[in-house]
């Protein structure tokens, strides 16, 4: 389905290999035949692989973002800034570290035409590598109080993490309205792509808490970590993320364990 390359590179002062996993929910089709302006795809990309500089990308030469570089944390595309577009075919993509463009990192990609995909740089699990992610966003758009959402946990460890989120209304008991997320796995112990649907919530702000080994907040508080508020809204759809390593209390560091929450329309 997606052809994989793999490099070596010397990054952030400590040897980093680059996996390029490339994975998609669909397979890639194209049309020949078809109008050649609509046979573009859309793509959007998230930069969370610590301790690494910025990025850029190419597709079959071409910039992705152009003049933009991505630094740790930062997302392109989506609500704020459309999704770039390129072709829909197989591409060869390039990575490449901002501050030594010669490191080039190097696989094929496949998009479908007219399809939406989300690019996840990450860190992989023993800190010394960094993989991708390719995922459709394809979710459909709702008309009523539910949404959709895809939960994906980019903390680094062997520690499996899920989120319950309680809903903030005061008018309903603290067990209604209540989503549980299961735990899983860091990203980087699985990559598959259909390990990652578009789930249903409903519309509305939620306290956001992290849990290992038991969803009960009152039960051990060392297991349920409070993550803040989130806001749902109706008709858009969202990756809810979670990142950062576990035990940094200081909300101001960059990797600290937290929520990401992006909306995708």
């Amino acid at each position: 389905m997606i052809l994989n390359k793999f490099g070596s590179v010397y990054l952030s002062g400590r040897l980093k290999t680059i996996s390029l996993q490339l994975l998609a929910l669909t397979l890639f089709s194209c049309n020949k035949t078809a109008n050649i302006n609509a046979n573009h795809a859309f793509v959007a990309v998230n930069h969370i692989a610590y301790g690494v500089g910025a990025v850029r990308l190419t597709f079959n030469g071409k910039y992705l973002f152009f003049p933009d570089s991505l630094s740790f944390g930062q997302t392109t595309g989506y609500k704020t800034n459309p999704y770039d577009t390129t072709t829909s075919q197989v591409s060869l993509m390039n990575i490449f570290l901002v501050q030594d463009t010669t490191v080039n990192i190097i696989g094929n990609a496949a998009f479908r035409q007219q399809a939406q995909y989300s690019i996840f740089f990450y860190d992989t699990l023993d800190g010394q590598s960094v993989s991708l992610i390719i995922l459709q966003d394809n979710p459909t758009i709702r008309t009523d109080t539910f949404t959709n959402f895809r939960y994906m946990n980019f903390s680094p460890g062997d520690t499996t993490w899920g989120l319950k989120l309680i809903n903030n209304r005061k008018d309903i008991p603290y067990a209604a309205d209540t989503v549980v997320i299961s735990a899983s796995v860091s990203v980087g112990f699985n990559n598959n792509p259909s390990a990652y649907p578009f789930e249903l919530i409903r519309s509305g702000s939620y306290r956001a808490f992290a849990f290992t080994g038991t969803t009960d907040p009152t039960s051990d508080t060392s297991h349920f970590v409070s993550l803040g508020d989130i806001q749902i809204d109706s008709l858009v759809n969202y990756y809810i993320n979670l990142q950062g390593f576990y035990g940094i209390t200081d909300t101001s560091n960059q990797n600290r364990f937290q929520l990401k929450l992006t909306a995708l329309n």
